[in-house]
């Protein structure tokens, strides 16, 4: 009985791990040092994402989460609600005008 219960176990652990999707974020509207932290921090606490990198040289990022436990959509969904724009999705405009200035894209003339 013990075998079968650590057979399970197994399985199913293995199983969780195994459902690591990657997803790439483009994100252009990020202006700052502070954007890209504040970006990874939120996803990061976000149940089913394994890792978040968030580069803002290249305005981009990756994240690798459980796809069994939350989907791509939903991380986008909190990234838009934060006030930025990912993957082409607009930024929600209420949160955008809540940012610090230094996170807001300048003005063009």
């Amino acid at each position: 009985m013990k075998k079968l219960l650590l057979s399970v176990l197994c399985v199913v652990l293995m199983s969780c791990d195994s459902d690591k999707t990657t997803a790439k974020l483009e994100l252009n509207s990020m202006q700052c040092l502070m954007c890209s932290y504040g970006i990874e921090k939120t996803i990061l606490e976000m149940r089913g994402v394994k890792k978040a990198n968030i580069d803002l040289r290249s305005k981009s990022g990756s994240v690798i989460f459980n796809a069994g436990v939350i989907d791509l959509s939903k991380i986008e969904d909190r990234i838009v609600s934060m006030g930025y724009s990912v993957n082409g999705r607009k930024a929600n405009p209420e949160a955008y005008d809540r940012l610090e200035l230094c996170c807001k894209k300048p003005k063009e003339n």
